[in-house]
C-alpha cells in the first residue's frame, strides 16, 4: 500500500445484453426480450478501481442513471458483489439526460451530490468505461471531466499511483504511451486493462447487504431539468438490424460421408468455400 487510501468512483450502465438481442417484425432491437447485463466495459471499469484500491487502500462507490426500465435486482447487485461499497442510482423516468451532453451534466451532479453524502472532498479516480455496450460513442467520460474540470486519460490499459499522480498506460495503433495526471483525475478503460471477476451466488446473495441509494435527478447540483432542449445535441433516430433471412436447407445423405460431400457441394455453389 502506497500514500493515502483513495477514493474512488465508477460510472456504470446497465443496458439489455447486445449478444441476446432479437429484431422484431421490423427489424427493431426487442429490448423487452433481452435480459440486463452491466456493460462490457463498465465491468473493466469496476475491476480496475478494486485493484487500485487494493494497491492503495480505498473504497471504490459506482453511479449509474438509469434512462429506461429499471434493471433486475441481480444485476444491480451483481455490482455490488465484485466489490463496490455502495450504488447509488439516478433515476431519469422522464428522460432529461438522455444523450452524451446531458448525460455527462447528470453524471457531473450526482458525483458532487456523492461526495457530500459520504463527506469526500473529492474523489481521487473517477473510472468510465470506454464506450458503453449499446450506444458506443464513447464520449461521456471526457465530457464528465469537462464538467468538473479535472483531467482525463482515455483508453488506459494500465493504471498506477504514484507520488501523488495517476499513472496511465495506453496503446495505440503505433506507439506504446505513459501518461501523468494530477488528482483527481478521471480515465476510461477497455477490456485490455484486465479480466473482470465474475462474482459467485453467495457473493451475489451477500451483496444484498450493501447499499442501493437513489439521488432525485432534480437535485443533482450543477443540472438543470428546465436547460432548453433544443440546444446542439446528439438523438439516437432509430435502430433497424440488418435484413436477414436462412435458406433452410436440409442437408440429407445415406451416411456420413454422403452427407460431408452433399454439404461441400452446397456451400461450393455458394462460392462459401472451393471445392
Amino acid at each position: 500500500m502506497t500514500g493515502s487510501p483513495l477514493n474512488i468512483l465508477v460510472c456504470l450502465k446497465f443496458i439489455p445484453d447486445p449478444n441476446q438481442l432479437q429484431a422484431d417484425a421490423e427489424g427493431h432491437p426487442d429490448l423487452a426480450r433481452a435480459p440486463f447485463r452491466i456493460s462490457t466495459f463498465d465491468e473493466n471499469a469496476i475491476e480496475a478501481g478494486l485493484q487500485l484500491a487494493a494497491q492503495n487502500g480505498g473504497r471504490v462507490f459506482g453511479l449509474s442513471v438509469l434512462a429506461g426500465a429499471m434493471p433486475p435486482r441481480d444485476v444491480l447487485l451483481r455490482s455490488l458483489a465484485m466489490g463496490l461499497e455502495a450504488l447509488y442510482l439516478v433515476k431519469d423516468e422522464n428522460k432529461n439526460a438522455v444523450g452524451p451532453y446531458r448525460l455527462a451534466l447528470a453524471l457531473a451532479g450526482a458525483v458532487r451530490a456523492i461526495q457530500a453524502a459520504e463527506n469526500i472532498s473529492s474523489f481521487d479516480v473517477l473510472i468510465t468505461g470506454e464506450a458503453s455496450a449499446d450506444q458506443f460513442n464513447a464520449q461521456v467520460g471526457p465530457r464528465v471531466a469537462v464538467a468538473l474540470d479535472i483531467p482525463a486519460i482515455t483508453y488506459a490499459t494500465k493504471l498506477a499511483i504514484e507520488q501523488g499522480k495517476l499513472i496511465a498506460h495506453r496503446s495505440t495503433e503505433n506507439t506504446s504511451e505513459t501518461l501523468e495526471a494530477d488528482l483527481p483525475a478521471l480515465v476510461t478503460v477497455g477490456n485490455e486493462i484486465n479480466q473482470a471477476r465474475i462474482p459467485t451466488v453467495l457473493q451475489v446473495m451477500g451483496a444484498s447487504k450493501k447499499p442501493v441509494k437513489e439521488l432525485p435527478i432534480g437535485e443533482l447540483p450543477g443540472f438543470d431539468l428546465e436547460e432548453p432542449k433544443d440546444r446542439p445535441c446528439l438523438r439516437t433516430l432509430d435502430i433497424t438490424a440488418p435484413p436477414s433471412s436462412r435458406k433452410r436447407i436440409i442437408v440429407v445423405g445415406d451416411n456420413p460421408e454422403e452427407m460431408a460431400a452433399n454439404l461441400l457441394s452446397l456451400l461450393g455453389a455458394d462460392g462459401e468455400v472451393k471445392v
